[in-house]
């Protein structure tokens, strides 16, 4: 019994939601995880801010970067204990 409680708790990750682009990267994701992706990065003097907002939790920002022009891939990821809201990608400061 104790394990399928466990299994009804804790949500999986599934359904991709996308947030808007900003310099060439931006948010992705699910129903607790989320992660910055660039597509060809654009701001290459100063760092990328991600944001996770969560559900029931403190949101936590990064900053990460800075990258070289044009770089492609995921470049950080979280994971909320319960929810995520949305995920966000701008300029950090």
């Amino acid at each position: 019994m104790a394990v399928a409680a466990i299994g009804l708790a804790a949500p999986t990750s599934s359904a991709s939601h996308e947030a808007n682009w900003s310099w060439g990267c931006r948010g992705y994701w699910y129903s607790t995880a989320g992660h910055g992706y660039c597509t060809k990065a654009t701001y290459t003097r100063g760092k990328y801010q991600i944001t996770y907002d969560c559900n029931f939790e403190v949101d936590k920002q990064r900053l990460k970067g800075p990258f070289k022009w044009g770089y492609q891939g995921k470049f950080d990821s979280y994971e909320c204990t319960f929810k995520i809201n949305k995920t966000s990608v701008g300029l950090g400061t």
